[in-house]
Parts: structure tokens; sequence; C-alpha cells
């Protein structure tokens, strides 16, 4: 795609988010719209508001969606660095965090094929897999798992030398172990001759939940925690960082002493079954992808886009305030501006997007717990902090490119170097022309002491002490093995601007849930016991259990459809779709619910 191509995209978006600030909903019979009639008011233009924007529209509902920001998106939109355009083109780019997507995301890249793009094509083709990347440009993968620089070790990242699983042996226990642990070995860099005996039982779990049947996974295994299942307790330090903390920490950004089996067991057979026996399909891939630039650019705006020409209407700064009720069902809403002046919604139904922190809020008011006392669980539910750095170098590291990560630190970090999945130079057409690279550092743990430079947890540190610990750290891990990872080398840095310093405390005004023990009964399904609400968002109950994209993306989903089902409208369902896994695993799981019916563990399971 050329730069023109691009910048005209922009400038079209550019016009539409100014039509949708100005359109306000008592306005709605001035737009014109293909519409049945029924009216849907969506709170929250991240992930799963725009998910379930898009399935209505295209399905003849008139969709309104108010955002209090004013870059859509959510998490997952980027946005530029106050005054760093310098006479440049644009501003040096930032993020919440640094995203990939998974191979074994079926929805979001599903989504992402409906979208076009100008000059044809559609926004899945934005997404560079690892494959193209592994030759190119040196990509690979630094990881740092012990204490100093003696840890760090850089390889090229190309999964392609496992080998693939024989579907016919897939209910041969031996062999499936001796396939995981190869696995193990290549995709977490693993020894096979260090800590023979952990590596064995933790494939041995790994393999009672494979065998788990779902009614198995949803009650005992979402009541133990990841830590408890794999024994970290009498496990080494080198086993409990690289490999108890790389499968949740990196995985699904949640402490493995928290996370619940059910939620980091479903991410780990998904990246084995897609990496071992990959199915074959449209928007299947191998491994891992990347978007070809900033995330905005290379995907939220196009998408804003289509939706607003099908007719969706985006009211930019504008945040839920208050449910009303009316006849045992949601009557009204307020939104407020930034100003706080308040504007009445009325819809026929009402979809709340909004992120956790605000629907314990909003959703728990005594008028909407009286009509549905189940939303009361949300209170138990758990967000954290995870939040994004970028770094922004002189020049590009020579050796360091492409994946990044310290599992040693307690910090956690995880990094990429943009230069190396972004399609377009950065100097060109970011800031003033000097800064050649971007290292999007995601910080994953933010109330444990640093270790290198500030002794301190990092919700504790100012701005400037989060930054020093970072680099600093980078540096002590991977400086031996890249001679750009200097001082000097460093043009300036961003910190996520959710994190804010008031009244001498930090806050984030942008946590991310994560899935805790014993609280998949309490997370909202999508329709609640109010007939016109539903709830979306990655921190609702889908088939991924993990707050992440593709989570959002399937509650968004699941929400459209309940809206379908309240009207009982003829139109299309809304496909869903789960991860694979292969047909052969079948006997195994249903033997396992055999036993589960009648209290038995599984058989694996010493």
């Amino acid at each position: 795609m050329t730069d023109s191509s691009r910048l005209s995209r922009r400038a079209f978006v550019g016009g539409v988010a100014a039509l949708g600030a100005a359109t306000l909903l008592p306005q709605a019979d001035a737009a014109p719209m293909r519409s049945s009639g029924k009216r849907v008011a969506v709170f929250g233009g991240g992930m799963s508001g725009l998910t379930a924007a898009h399935e209505l529209v295209e399905r003849g509902f008139r969709v309104d969606v108010f955002d209090s920001r004013d870059r859509l998106g959510g998490k997952a939109r980027s946005f530029g660095v106050p005054g760093s355009r310098a006479g440049g083109p644009a501003e040096l780019p930032a993020e919440h965090g640094f995203r990939f997507f998974p191979g074994f995301y079926r929805n979001v890249p599903e989504s992402m094929r409906r979208i076009p793009l100008p000059g044809g094509g559609s926004v899945v083709d934005n997404l560079r897999g690892l494959d193209e990347l592994a030759g190119k440009d040196g990509f690979g993968g630094a990881l740092s798992l012990g204490t100093g620089q003696s840890s760090a070790g850089f390889v090229p990242l190309n999964f392609r030398k496992l080998a693939p699983v024989d579907p016919g042996r897939l209910t041969d226990l031996t062999y499936l172990a001796e396939s995981f642990t190869q696995a193990f070995r290549i995709v977490l860099g693993i020894p096979l001759d260090r800590y023979p005996l952990e590596m064995a039982d933790f494939t041995r779990c790994v393999l009672v939940y494979l065998t788990s049947c779902l009614e198995r996974r949803q009650s005992q295994w979402d009541s133990v925690s990841w830590w408890n299942f794999l024994d970290a307790d009498n496990k080494s330090a080198f086993f409990r960082n690289a490999v108890v903390k790389a499968t949740t920490m990196d995985l699904v950004a949640v402490k493995p002493e928290v996370c619940s089996v059910y939620s980091a067991g479903n991410i780990v057979e998904a990246f084995l079954w897609n990496v071992l026996a990959p199915r074959p399909g449209p928007d299947d891939a191998f491994a891992l992808r990347f978007l070809d630039g900033p995330t905005s650019e290379s995907w939220i705006d196009p998408w804003t886009a289509l939706l607003a020409e099908r007719g969706v209407r985006f009211h930019h700064g504008h945040a839920l305030r208050s449910l009303t009720t009316a006849d045992g069902a949601i009557g009204g809403a307020t939104v407020v501006d930034r100003s706080g002046a308040a504007t009445n919604v009325d819809a026929d139904h009402y979809i709340s997007a909004i992120p956790l922190d605000r629907a314990k809020a909003m959703l728990r008011t005594a008028e909407l717990l009286a009509l549905d006392p189940t939303l009361d669980g949300i209170a138990d539910l758990r967000d954290d902090w995870m939040n994004g750095m970028q770094i922004y170098l002189r020049r590009p590291l020579d050796v360091v490119r492409g994946i990044v990560g310290t599992l040693d630190h307690p910090w956690t970090l995880s990094a990429v170097t943009q230069s190396t999945l972004w399609t377009r130079s950065i100097p060109r057409s970011f800031g003033d022309g000097s800064v050649n690279e971007v290292v999007s550092v995601d910080i994953s743990t933010w109330d444990a002491a640093g270790t290198t430079a500030v002794r301190k947890p990092a919700r504790e540190c100012t701005r400037e002490e989060v930054f020093t610990e970072v680099w600093e750290t980078l540096k002590v891990r991977f400086a031996a093995l890249d001679p750009a990872m200097r001082d000097d080398n460093v043009h300036s840095w961003f910190l996520d601007p959710a994190i804010s310093w008031r009244d001498g405390t930090v806050r984030n005004d942008e946590p991310l849930s994560v899935f805790t023990v014993d609280t998949r009964s309490k997370r909202p399904k999508g329709p609640t016991a109010i007939r016109n609400l539903f709830v979306c968002g990655d921190w609702t109950q889908t088939n991924a259990n993990v707050g992440c994209m593709e989570g959002a993306n399937e509650s968004g989903r699941i929400a459209a459809q309940a809206v379908l089902d309240a009207e009982s409208s003829n139109a299309e369902r809304v496909t869903r779709f789960d991860y694979y896994v292969p047909s052969a695993m079948n006997a195994a799981q249903e033997l396992d619910a055999q036993r589960f019916a009648q209290g038995q563990p599984n058989l694996l399971d010493l």
C-alpha cells in the first residue's frame, strides 16, 4: 500500500469523525440510514462495542456509539505523542501497549476481513505473519530468564521447525507428551536437559487439561490457580520464570498465583494446537501475526470509516453517566460530554461495552440490581495494571530485533521493535525524521519493587523513574548482545497517558481485566435479566475466557446476537468461532465427562 493511499484514508476518516461528533442522538432522524426502525445505543467504542455495532448495522439496526475519548478503539487504539511532529508528517506513534495476534484468533481476523481498504483488499491484509517476518531484517526473540546478562540470548523466531503432530496418533498419550515437550522446548526456549522432571510434570499437567471435559474446566479448573495447578512452590526458580510466568504473564497478562487454570489452560491449549496442528482456513494463521503499522491507522480507522458509511453514528467525548429503568426495562440513558453537559439517549436496546472498572459502578445501581441481582457479581471481578511505554531510538537496534522479554524482572517487561514489523519508514513517516526505531514495552506488573535502578514498585514511581528502571533493565539484560542499546541512542520516551499523577497518587484510567479463580459464574453472559440491556467486553463470559481482543470481539458478537434474539429477528445469525481442537480429543474428553459426573478426577491428575 502506498503512503498516498494511507494519507487519503486519514483525510477521509477525519471527515467522518468530525461529522459523527457534530451529530447527536436527538437529531437522529435527520441522518439517512438503512434501518429496521429498531434503535441500539452502544456505550463504549472499544473492541467489543465496535464489533457489536458492526454486526447490528449490517442487519439493519440503527446504531449509535458513545465513547468518552476522541479516538475509538479502546485499549487497542494508537495515538500521537503531543508536540512530537516537529514539522514532520505526523506525531511519533504511541499506544496503550503493543499487541500481537495469535494464530488461533478467528473472530478478530474474520471481522478484519470484512473491512475494505482503499485500493482493494481488506484490513486482514495488514497483518504480517511470522513466516514473512522470520526471513527478514533479522527478526527474532531475546529473552531473559535469570538474573543478569548471562541469562539473555537472541534466537531467530521460526517455529516451522516444530514437527506437526500425526492426526492418527493423537489418542496416544505418550506420543502427545513427546510432541508437547518438543513444542515447549522450541516455543519457550527451554533446554530439554534442564530440569527434565519438572518439564515432564508440566507436560502431564497440560495433558490433564487437554483431556478434561468442559464441565470440569468450568467448575474444578476455574477454582484452581495456575500456580497451584503446576505446583510452582515446589519447583525451581527457573521453572517458575520460564514456564509458570511465561504462560500467564506473557500470554494472558495475569499473575499465575491468581490466574485460573480454566483461563491459562485455554490459551496454552490453543497455542499448542495452532503450532502443532494448524487448522486450514481463511482466517487461521501460524503462531502469531502483527499489524504493519500503528493500530488505529492500519485497523481501527478503516473500521470506523466503514461503520460510519453503513450508518453507525459515533459520539466522541460522551461518557455514560446513568441508566434508568421503566416498566421492568431500561427506559433511557444519560451521557455527559467533557464540559459536564448531559444528553438523554433514547433507544430500544442498550449495550454496555464499557470497561470493568466503570461497569462496577454503572451496572450495579439499586435500580438495575432490583431487576437483575446477578449483576452484583461484577463487584468480585478483578482488574490489574498492564500499560505501555514507547522508547524512541535514533538508530535501530543491531541484533535485538523482534520480540524482547525479561521474565526474570519483577515488572515482567515484554517489548517489540516496531521497525521490524511496520512496512512504512519510521523516520519518513513520524516526527522530525530523527527517530528510526520504536521499542514498545509492556509493563505487566506494577506492584513489585524494581531491582535494577529504582527499587520500588512501578505504581510508586514518577514517570522518569519508570523509564529509568525499564531502560536500565533492558540495558543490563541485552546490551552485551546489542551495542545499539546505549543511552546516547535514546531520542525520547513516552509513557501511556492512562497513567497519571493526581493529588500525590498514581492512577490508571485503563486497567486490564484479569480472569482470576472462581469468577466465571460472576461474569455477565451478554443478555441480562433486563430484556433490553446487554453487556459485552473482554471481561464478560466468553469461550476465550481471558481478557484479550479475541474475547472482546467474541463478546460483541454475543451481545449482537442477543439483540437479534430479543427482537425475534429472522436476520442471519451472528457467527462465533471457537479455538480449534482436533476431533481426536473428543474421546478423551467424553471419558473425562463420565468420570467428572461420577465425582472422579481426571485419569492423569495425580
